[in-house]
């Protein structure tokens, strides 16, 4: 099948194959079967069920075409099933797919009249490409213009120049690290082994925060999830995440220097460090959405400088409590 030159890349139109088998509600089985035969199609894992018009009326599972006894294709289709336009996004074709169990999403047009298929070959190319293009933005890549796929095989120049933008930023907000740490010199120069464990708490906070980014932004491209309840989930989890390893920590802190204040200030500083983690983890890529850009765009090297600053900042401003 030639694709229209109007197909934008990522849409249904450029997946979509058009020789599809079909057939009317009143059409019986047994015919629908003997068609079948002989028939070179590009896609028969389904047949659509149309009307006179060709509007899509359901669907028949070619499992259920052999297995189901039945005289007529109405009583064993799927009415009213969702499809989509030759212009809708790849993503929101593959999320219809897997919220439906589809083996092939039907496409049709503005009045619904059915025009093709996205085959299964193609749900599996779409996933992976957009698994790809995931992992890209939450690294903070910028998209290539041909997709992820071509992104890998780009001039060296060309991905110097899309991992570069977001990087700079991140040493430009870094400079908030460097400040916390001058704030409290005062601290670090009474006991040096409050130094020791900056590195430990800075590792905490980023994998907390980091999971937290993952969960974040595959909730918003679930149609069908409560934000408002995974971030509830978050807090709850950031928080007791934060309590077992404060716990762990306080005690080897203990165990090694003897100072109950230095244990203490490292276990509250490791709880509210991986709560506030959790928190801006998963806020961030809400925060880009509501701000119309892409919520996976950025915010890992983003993300990573604010709770950087932010634990180091509840760890210095523990001890000093504490210790000073």
């Amino acid at each position: 099948m030639t694709t229209p030159d109007f197909c934008l890349t990522d849409t249904a139109c450029r997946h979509m194959v058009r020789a599809v088998p079909t057939a009317r509600p009143d059409t019986p089985v047994a015919d629908v079967i003997a068609t079948l035969r002989g028939q070179a199609f590009d896609c028969a894992d389904t047949v659509f069920v149309t009307d006179a018009g060709g509007r899509l009326e359901g669907i028949v599972r070619i499992n259920d075409l052999f297995a189901r006894h039945a005289d007529r294709i109405v009583e064993i289709m799927e009415p009213e099933h969702e499809a989509v336009t030759d212009q809708a996004d790849q993503e929101e074709i593959a999320q219809l797919a897997i919220s439906l169990n589809m083996i092939a999403v039907p496409v049709v047009d503005d009045v619904g009249r059915l025009i093709g298929a996205v085959p299964p070959e193609a749900l599996f190319r779409i996933l992976r490409a957009e698994h790809m293009e995931d992992l890209q933005r939450l690294a903070g890549i910028g998209p290539h213009a041909a997709g992820p796929e071509a992104a890998l095989d780009a001039p060296l120049r060309d991905r110097y120049a899309r991992r570069l933008p977001w990087l700079v930023l991140g040493l430009l907000a870094s400079t908030l690290v460097t400040l916390v740490m001058v704030r409290f010199e005062e601290a670090l120069q009474a006991n040096v082994a409050v130094a020791f464990f900056v590195p430990a708490l800075v590792y905490i906070a980023g994998a907390i925060g980091a999971q937290a980014v993952s969960v974040s932004v595959r909730g918003l491209s679930t149609q069908d999830v409560s934000i408002a309840a995974l971030m509830r989930g978050e807090v709850v989890i950031g928080l007791g995440i934060g309590l077992t390893l404060g716990v762990l920590s306080a005690a080897g802190v203990f165990a090694m220097f003897r100072d109950g204040m230095l244990a203490l200030a490292v276990g509250i500083a490791v709880l509210a460090g991986g709560a506030v983690s959790a928190v801006v983890g998963f806020a961030l890529p809400w925060a880009f959405k509501r701000l119309g850009s892409d919520p996976a765009m950025g915010s890992g090297p983003v993300c990573t400088v604010i709770q950087d600053a932010a634990s180091l900042s509840i760890y210095f401003a523990v001890v000093t409590a504490l210790m000073l």
